[in-house]
C-alpha cells in the first residue's frame, strides 16, 4: 500500500512539473508559438476551399496561392476599411465626449449629490484627526519637496517607438501569411509525419481519427468565421439604419469580439451604445441599438449555433472561460481571440488521440460518469436532491423499467458491494438505501396518481400490503415479489413489483420478513401464482438458492422465479446451481418478458 502512494505520489509529482514545464515553454515562446498557433487555424480554415479548387483540376501551388491571397486580400481590406473609420471618428470624440458627461451628469445627478454629501462628511472628520504635516506635538513639519524629471523625448525616440511597433506587426504578419502557404502546400507531408509520430504503427486507425479530427476542426472553424462574419454584416446594416455613425468599423469590431467567448459581444455592443447616447437627446436610439445586439446575439445562440454545429461544440462553459482566462494570461489580447477556437481543436484531439485523453475529460461537457455512477456518487455524498433530479430527467426521457434496469438496480449493487468490502460505512450505506426507497415510493405514488386520473383501469394494490391479491377462483394472475433477505432485496422487489403493475398485472411487493416461518405464512395466505425473488449482489445466489428451497418444499406447484439482479458470467449454470425449477432472469425487462408468457400459457 505504501509503494502504491509512493508510486501515485510521484505520478502527481511528474504530471505537475510537466504542466509548469510547457506554460513556462509557451509563455517564453510566445514570439514564435502565436504567428505558428495562428498560421494553422488559418490553414485548418482555409483548407477546404484549396481543396475545393484542387478538385476543379487547378494545381496544388496555384490552388494554395489563389485561396491564400484571397483570403489576406480579405482581411487587409478589413483592416484597411477599420482605420479609415477610426481616423474618420477620431476627430469627433471629444464632441462625442462632452454629450456623454452632459448626459451622464443629467442621469446621475442624484448619486452625484450624495457622494457629495458622502465626501463633505468624510472632509470634517478628517479634520479633527492630525494631518500628515504635522509633528507629534502640533508643530508644523518641515516640509519636503521632491519633483521627478522626466527627459524629453526626441523625435528619433518617437520614430524609432512607432518603427519598432509597426515592424512587428508587419513581421508577424509576414510570417503567418509564409507558415500558411506552407502549411497548405505540405499538408499532406505534416500529417504523414504527424502519424508517424503519434500512431506507433497503427496507421489505419491513426489516419481514419486524424481525417475525422482535421475535417472537425476546419468545420468548426469555417461556420465560426461564418458566423462571426455574418453578425458583423448584421450589426453594421442595423447600426446604418438606426443611425449610427461609423456604422461599419462597429461591426467589424463586432465581427472580431465575437470570438472572444461570452463577453466578447458585449464589449462590442458597448461601443455603439455609448455612441449612441451621445449623439441623441433622447432614449430610443440607444434602446434600439442595445436591443439589436441583445436581438442577434440571442438569435445566433439558439437557432444558428444549434443548427450548423449539432447540439453543441461538445465544450463546457467552464472550460471556454478558462481557456479564455489562461490564454488571455499566457498571449495577451492574441491569446483571447484564439481561446475558443484552441479550446475545441485541444477537445477534438484528445477525443482522438489516447495520449491527449485528458483533454477531452477536462474540456468536454459530456458526463464523465454513467448514469449509476452519478446516481451512486450523489447518494454516497448525501446529496439526495441531486440524485432525485437526476433520477427524474433520466425519466423523462427513458421508460421506467430501462431506467430501474440501466440506473437504479446498479447503483443498488454497487452500494451493496462497497459495504460488504467495506468501502462504505454503516451511516452511508443506510442513508443510500434510504434514498432510493424514497426515489421508488416518489415514482408508485406518481403512478397511482396518474391511475386514479383514469377510472377504467382496475386499481392497483398498495405495496407491502399483506392483503390477499386474488380470491383463489380469479383467472387474473397474480405475482408476489419477495426479497430473498437483506433490505436491498426489499428495494429490487419494490422496483419489479412497480414495473409489473405498469404492465397491468396484479403484483405485490412485501417487506424483508425477519423469519423465513412469517415469510412462508405471508406466500401462503396470498395464493399467489408466480413468485418472484429479488436477490442483489453479493451473495444474491446463495440467499436465493436457500429461498427457493424453502418454498418449493412447502409450495410446489408455485411458478418460481428468481432474480439476481446486476448479475454477471454465465446465467445457465448459476440456474443449474439454483435448481427447485425455478427460472433466472437478471432484469426487469426479463421479467415483463417472462411473466407475459407465463401468462399466455395459463391463458390458453
Amino acid at each position: 500500500m505504501a509503494r502504491q502512494d509512493i508510486i501515485a505520489k510521484s505520478t502527481w509529482t511528474g504530471m505537475l512539473v510537466s504542466v509548469s514545464v510547457v506554460v513556462a515553454a509557451l509563455y517564453l515562446a510566445k514570439g514564435v508559438l502565436v504567428p505558428l498557433t495562428l498560421a494553422a487555424m488559418l490553414s485548418f480554415l482555409l483548407s477546404p476551399v484549396c481543396g475545393w479548387l484542387e478538385r476543379r483540376r487547378i494545381g496544388r501551388i496555384p490552388a494554395v496561392l489563389v485561396t491564400a491571397s484571397l483570403g489576406f486580400t480579405l482581411l487587409a481590406a478589413v483592416a484597411w476599411m477599420a482605420s479609415v473609420q477610426i481616423a474618420n471618428l477620431a476627430p469627433q470624440i471629444p464632441e462625442y465626449r462632452t454629450n456623454i458627461e452632459a448626459r451622464l451628469t443629467t442621469v446621475n445627478s442624484y448619486a452625484v449629490s450624495a457622494i457629495s454629501q458622502f465626501a463633505r462628511g468624510f472632509q470634517e472628520i478628517s479634520q479633527d484627526l492630525p494631518r500628515p504635516d504635522q509633528s507629534i506635538d502640533g508643530s508644523p513639519a518641515r516640509p519636503y519637496s521632491v519633483r521627478v524629471i522626466a527627459s524629453p523625448t526626441s523625435p528619433l525616440q518617437v520614430f524609432g517607438g512607432m518603427f519598432g511597433t509597426l515592424l512587428e506587426v508587419f513581421g508577424t504578419s509576414g510570417i503567418v501569411i509564409v507558415l500558411v502557404v506552407f502549411f497548405l502546400v505540405r499538408r499532406e507531408d505534416l500529417r504523414d509525419r504527424f502519424i508517424h509520430l503519434v500512431g506507433r504503427g497503427q496507421v489505419t486507425v491513426t489516419t481514419q481519427t486524424l481525417e475525422d479530427a482535421t475535417r472537425r476542426i476546419s468545420r468548426y472553424l469555417s461556420v465560426l468565421f461564418c458566423l462571426n462574419i455574418t453578425f458583423g454584416i448584421c450589426v453594421a446594416l442595423g447600426l446604418y439604419l438606426i443611425g449610427i455613425p461609423n456604422a461599419i468599423l462597429w461591426g467589424i469590431l463586432a465581427g472580431l469580439f465575437r470570438f472572444m467567448p461570452y463577453i466578447g459581444p458585449w464589449i462590442a455592443a458597448a461601443m455603439p451604445v455609448g455612441l449612441s447616447l451621445a449623439i441623441s437627446t433622447g432614449w430610443e436610439t440607444p434602446l434600439f441599438t442595445l436591443g439589436l445586439f441583445v436581438g442577434l446575439e440571442l438569435f445566433n445562440n439558439n437557432v444558428l449555433e444549434p443548427w450548423l454545429y449539432g447540439k453543441n461544440t461538445g465544450v463546457s462553459a467552464v472550460a471556454v472561460l478558462l481557456a479564455a482566462v489562461f490564454w488571455m494570461w499566457l498571449w495577451g489580447p492574441v491569446g483571447l481571440l484564439i481561446a475558443t477556437p484552441m479550446t475545441v481543436c485541444m477537445l477534438v484531439i484528445g477525443k482522438h488521440v489516447p495520449q491527449l485523453s485528458f483533454f477531452n475529460i477536462m474540456l468536454g461537457n459530456e458526463p464523465v460518469f454513467e448514469p449509476k455512477t452519478r446516481i451512486y456518487q450523489r447518494l454516497l455524498a448525501g446529496d439526495l436532491d441531486e440524485a432525485t433530479e437526476l433520477f427524474e430527467g433520466y425519466l423523462a426521457t427513458q421508460p421506467l423499467v430501462e431506467v430501474y434496469d440501466r440506473v437504479l438496480i446498479p447503483a443498488l449493487s454497487m452500494a451493496e458491494i462497497h459495504w460488504h468490502i467495506d468501502e462504505v460505512d454503516e451511516r452511508h450505506h443506510n442513508f443510500i438505501l434510504q434514498g432510493l426507497k424514497e426515489m421508488i415510493q416518489n415514482q408508485y405514488e406518481r403512478q397511482q396518481e396518474r391511475r386514479a386520473e383514469k377510472p377504467s383501469e382496475p386499481a392497483i394494490t398498495p405495496t407491502h400490503d399483506t392483503c390477499l391479491l386474488h380470491p383463489t377462483d380469479s383467472p387474473t394472475i397474480a405475482i408476489l415479489c419477495v426479497p430473498a433477505r437483506s433490505e436491498a432485496d426489499e428495494i429490487s422487489s419494490s422496483m419489479l413489483s412497480q414495473v409489473l403493475e405498469t404492465q397491468g398485472y396484479l403484483a405485490q411487493a412485501i417487506a424483508a420478513i425477519s423469519t423465513e416461518n412469517e415469510l412462508l405464512d405471508i406466500v401462503g395466505q396470498q395464493h399467489a401464482d408466480v413468485v418472484c425473488i429479488s436477490a442483489t449482489p453479493p451473495a444474491a445466489a446463495m440467499h436465493a438458492h436457500h429461498l427457493c428451497k424453502l418454498l418449493r418444499t412447502r409450495f410446489p406447484s408455485v411458478t418460481l422465479v428468481v432474480g439476481l439482479w446486476d448479475a454477471k458470467g454465465d446465467i445457465s449454470k448459476t440456474q443449474g446451481r439454483i435448481g427447485c425449477g425455478a427460472t433466472v432472469i437478471t432484469s426487469l425487462a426479463d421479467a415483463q418478458t417472462l411473466i407475459g408468457q407465463i401468462k399466455q400459457s395459463r391463458d390458453a
